[in-house]
């Protein structure tokens, strides 16, 4: 994977980051989710958790959707990797060309550098590019490219910035019929006595909470974002059931795997056999970085 590869990855997901996540902050009433947050005894929440869900078919396949969390623990990054490490294939996503050639720096690379940096600071957790190993023979891009992904959106009429403002009108529909607002929220980061664990609370609420708001942008009618992206993908995985690997894995954010399940118990006659959690976050004691 080049390293312009990855400079990009970065920008588009920290754009995506402010896009899905900060508008989210308003969401009462969320559908299935495969993020949840567990509580302790007491009712708090102690941990974000994410997913791994397995599907067999009649001829034995398995395919495992595997939720991928952009920001986490460096314990959660080892053990996927040890996961990924007894699969035929890993499909994961990236919106790029992982063999691309090298192009001119950009500004915005700063500024992402910078905002990386906040970033690990100020959650205390670490990034997925940097700790998920993608440079194995048995990992396979199952996404689009950049000039893919701007075709598909022309061809849709679809713009960010359009796209942008759907999420944020749905936000503040949300807040309006009663939900938690953003400025709420915010205030009760500001208050804490503790403002990094409260920060991630915040934001661990906000990306469970995003299952809503991609519901709207998945299905037949969808999204470049998520449904063209999640088509896709699937044609890979089906080239690779095709080529005989029976244990694969399919790595993408978990906004697109409900709409993976739906077509992979629909489309494709799999069937759902467990589910399993992992922790992403932990709140409270200090997380392992």
């Amino acid at each position: 994977m080049s390293d312009m590869f990855r400079k990009s990855f970065r920008i588009r997901q920290l754009l995506l980051w402010l896009l899905l996540v900060w508008p989210l902050a308003a969401v009462a009433q969320v559908s299935e989710s495969f993020v949840r947050l567990s509580e302790n005894a007491d009712g708090k929440p102690q941990a974000l958790e994410v997913a791994i869900a397995r599907y067999q078919d009649r001829q034995g396949r398995r395919v495992d959707l595997v939720g991928a969390i952009h920001v986490a623990e460096r314990d959660f990054y080892q053990a996927l990797n040890q996961r990924f490490a007894g699969y035929d294939r890993v499909l994961y996503e990236l919106v790029g060309d992982p063999d691309g050639e090298e192009l001119p720096a950009s500004p915005a690379l700063a500024v992402v550098g910078l905002m990386q940096g906040g970033m690990k600071e100020a959650l205390g957790l670490t990034f997925q590019l940097d700790e998920v190993d993608y440079d194995q023979p048995h990992f396979v891009h199952a996404d689009m490219t950049a000039r893919e992904f701007g075709q598909r959106m022309a061809e849709r009429n679809e713009s960010m910035f359009g796209t942008m403002m759907q999420l944020w009108a749905m936000s503040v529909a949300a807040e309006a019929s009663g939900a938690q607002s953003s400025n709420a929220m915010l205030l009760r980061v500001l208050l804490a006595s503790d403002r990094r664990q409260a920060f991630k609370r915040v934001l661990a609420e906000s990306l469970v909470d995003q299952q809503f708001f991609f519901e709207a942008l998945s299905g037949d009618g969808g999204s470049t974002l998520i449904t063209e992206r999640n088509i896709k993908a699937l044609e890979v995985l089906e080239a690779e059931l095709r080529a005989g690997h029976t244990e694969l894995a399919l790595f993408y954010g978990a906004g697109h795997l409900p709409d993976f399940h739906r077509r992979l118990v629909g489309e494709y006659d799999f069937e759902q056999t467990r589910v399993e959690w992992l922790t992403a976050w932990r709140f409270g004691a200090e997380s392992s970085r």
